[in-house]
């Protein structure tokens, strides 16, 4: 008797006996389905006979058909029996289901094949399950340790991996309310965040209690577009900038701000729209859910500041468990990367309402080494009263280094400068030995990212000195002017700086024709930067000038005979200059006048730079008849009292200015021919020029004891100096550069 054909199919579940039916359906064949769970009804009608959890029935009809095709599901986890009880019956041609929904015959060959990468894959997720609970465990035991190593944080945040910025569009913001929700340093308020987050106000205020809680001084620049915060400065981070900056590199002055990309404070003033777009991080401390909030906020290219405040702020602390927590977040979440970070390191500050609307003017970026204003030497002098000469015709931006401990005058500056933006030295110098050290010492990834950012709004790059002619190449689009103050490499020449004096010369030589042009103090300085490689075409004499109206001729009073010398002793020359007419010239000046008295101005903090660019003490032998003063605001008194200025420098470069100022104030200047370089002085014509001790001591005694000679060395002077050296005539050659630049 001839045995009916059917196809058998065998599955724990109804998912997979669907599956299988439906693949040996087409064979026209009854399907018997073995399941262990009910099918569905769609798929109980493609067959002829269903058997749902008791098979035994099922089985001994089945043995009195012929089974032409069975199929075996082993898609997941089951009972063995429904996997191996069909392998066991006659005529032994099944087909296996995997869990990849492939078809494969039950051959031996094929079941080692798929047992040997079950195998595979099980060990596989097995080691992987391994690694994954060994990093969990590993994290875990990272965030106990790095709660009390601060080192440990750092380490592990610069292993996370590279991100990118990202893109949150958010809906334009309208009015200007708050709403202020009250924070504690130990404690996020989850619930109360969220809720406040999900409001309609433009901003939301996050105080401590305690914190003032005006919000005046925060409103202005939060109103500045893409702005995501601004806070009231409470700590400042001098070198220490942790994981990134979250304070400004020194105390703020009141009203004066920084960039930072997380400025945490007591007092928070943040877009809320902006914090909603973010999210709300779920962290333990306030700190560390801050610290991921300003990362993503900074990738997301919004800006973050912090404002001076009337309290002195304290250091900012260490952050050992908040830097843990905030590792152990942005590790599970999507790397991303703040976008100009270099902007946001808090060593960039400008005064909040100090900067003037643009008049439509051609914009000139001028980057100094230093302040321009107040007027401490001859390079801010020249600074300061070209850029006021030109300041009615040109829209002026100043980029400028402060110096330690300098306060900055922004309104004075805001007189001349449009915007003013003052750059801390955060960094340490570079370690190219190759380079001049004053190079090095300068490197600033701050200036050049604040010169790339400024360059699309202006139309020349000025830079003041040769030591800052690098900056050049963050704006190699734009025309550009290097100011040779002095040739760097001839003043070291002078110095005997055998291979310093080289480093310097290969490095101007380097950049003069980098540059669109070059501004010299005077002929011979062109002449000799043209010799050393400067374009002829390019290179121009904008020299130094006086400002003519502010120092002017005034009636000496009567006293004892004073000498006036001027020079910062921040620059070394000044220091070498006086210690040769302090003990070589005036003990001959003293055998024939001893009551003349020498007065020093010697710049701020001049035992400081004393001791930095000699190595030594400032001298406490020197003659009591010596009276050295520090900075002075304002020179022109102790001009008018001064018999005669001497200019004693035995080495230097560029031109002098307080060799013009001292000729402006109509007195008599004794001179070394270094110390009136450039000037165009005649002996005996506005000056007397001597080189060695002798010869300038008694030029020095000859004017104190000649009234006749004094007066008509004044009058010279003065006369010199109108018809030379008055800035107005001066700028005009500057101006003719700008418009040659820009045409």
């Amino acid at each position: 008797m001839v045995k009916p054909k059917i196809v058998t199919v065998f599955a724990a579940g109804a998912a997979d006996a669907a599956r299988a039916v439906r693949h040996v359906q087409s064979a026209g064949l009854p399907i018997w389905l073995f399941t262990l769970e009910p099918p569905d009804p769609v798929v109980a009608a493609l067959c002829g006979r269903v058997a749902c959890g008791d098979w035994e029935a099922a089985l001994r009809d089945l043995g009195r058909h012929w089974s032409a095709l069975t199929v075996v599901v082993w898609a997941r986890r089951g009972p063995l029996a429904p996997r191996v009880r069909p392998l066991l019956r006659p005529p032994f041609r099944v087909l296996v289901l995997n869990e990849h929904g492939d078809f494969f015959n039950a051959t031996p060959a094929g079941i080692a094949r798929h047992l040997l990468r079950r195998s595979r894959d099980r060990l596989h997720s097995i080691a992987r399950r391994i690694a994954d609970w060994g990093s969990g465990l590993g994290w875990w035991l990272f965030l106990r340790a790095a709660q009390y190593s601060v080192t440990l944080s750092r380490w592990a945040f610069r292993k996370l991996p590279a991100g990118a910025p990202i893109d949150l569009p958010v809906p334009p913001a309208t009015g200007e309310s708050y709403v202020t929700v009250l924070t504690r340093q130990r404690q996020w308020d989850l619930t109360g965040v969220r809720a406040a987050v999900s409001g309609d106000t433009r901003w939301i205020l996050f105080a401590e209690e305690g914190a003032p809680a005006s919000v005046d001084d925060l409103i202005p620049l939060m109103r500045c577009p893409g702005t995501f915060a601004v806070s009231r400065q409470a700590f400042y981070r001098d070198w220490n900038e942790g994981l990134f900056a979250r304070a400004p590199f020194r105390p703020l002055q009141p009203g004066e701000a920084s960039r930072v990309l997380a400025p945490v404070g007591p007092l928070m003033l943040v877009d809320r729209a902006r914090m909603e777009a973010l999210g709300v991080p779920r962290t333990i401390v306030p700190g560390s859910a801050w610290l991921w909030l300003f990362w993503r906020a900074a990738a997301a290219g919004w800006h973050s500041y912090s404002i001076g405040a009337a309290e002195t702020p304290s250091e900012a602390p260490d952050w050992p468990y908040e830097d843990a927590e905030f590792v152990t977040l942005a590790r599970r979440t999507p790397p991303v990367a703040p976008r100009d970070a270099a902007l946001a390191r808090g060593n960039i500050s400008f005064a909040v309402h100090g900067p003037q609307p643009f008049r439509g003017l051609k914009r000139v970026l001028v980057v100094s080494p230093y302040l321009p204003y107040p007027l401490t030497h001859g390079g801010a002098v020249r600074i300061w009263n070209l850029c006021r000469a030109l300041a009615s015709r040109y829209d002026l931006l100043l980029a400028a280094f402060r110096e330690k401990d300098e306060q900055v005058e922004y309104e004075q500056l805001h007189t001349v400068f449009r915007r003013v933006y003052v750059v801390e030295r955060d960094e340490h110098p570079g370690n190219d030995r190759g380079l001049p050290k004053q190079v090095r010492e300068h490197r600033s990834s701050a200036m050049e990212a604040l010169i790339a950012s400024l360059a699309a709004e202006v139309s020349v790059l000025q830079v003041e000195y040769a030591h800052l002619a690098a900056f050049r190449d963050a704006a190699p689009a734009l025309p550009a002017i290097l100011v040779e103050h002095d040739l760097t490499f001839m003043l070291y020449q002078q110095l005997q700086a055998g291979e310093e004096a080289e480093r310097w010369r290969r490095f101007e030589r380097h950049w003069f024709n980098r540059y669109d042009a070059v501004w010299t103090m005077s002929e011979d300085d062109r002449a000799l930067a043209i010799q050393e490689g400067a374009s002829a075409a390019a290179t121009a004499v904008v020299a130094n000038g006086v400002d003519t109206a502010r120092f002017t001729p005034q009636c000496r009073p009567d006293g004892p005979p004073e000498i006036l010398v001027i020079g910062s002793f921040r620059h070394l020359p000044n220091i070498l200059g006086f210690e040769w007419l302090a003990r070589q010239v005036m003990p001959l000046v003293w055998r024939e006048v001893t009551d003349a008295r020498l007065h020093c101005v010697a710049g701020p903090e001049p035992d400081r730079y004393w001791r930095e660019l000699t190595g030594r003490p400032y001298p406490a032998s020197l003659d009591p008849r010596i009276v050295r003063h520090a900075f002075v605001s304002d020179v022109r008194p102790l001009y008018t009292r001064a018999s005669v200025v001497a200019v004693p420098l035995v080495v230097s470069a560029g031109t002098n200015i307080k060799v013009m100022e001292a000729m402006a104030c109509g007195r008599a200047v004794v001179s070394t021919p270094v110390g009136c370089y450039g000037l165009g002085l005649r002996h005996e014509a506005g000056a007397l020029i001597h080189e060695q001790a002798p010869d300038f001591a008694a030029a020095l005694v000859r004017l104190l004891r000649d009234a006749d000679l004094r007066e008509r060395i004044e009058r010279q002077a003065r006369a010199t100096v109108e018809s030379r050296f008055s800035w107005e005539s001066i700028a005009e050659d500057a101006a003719a550069s700008y418009e040659a630049l820009t045409r």
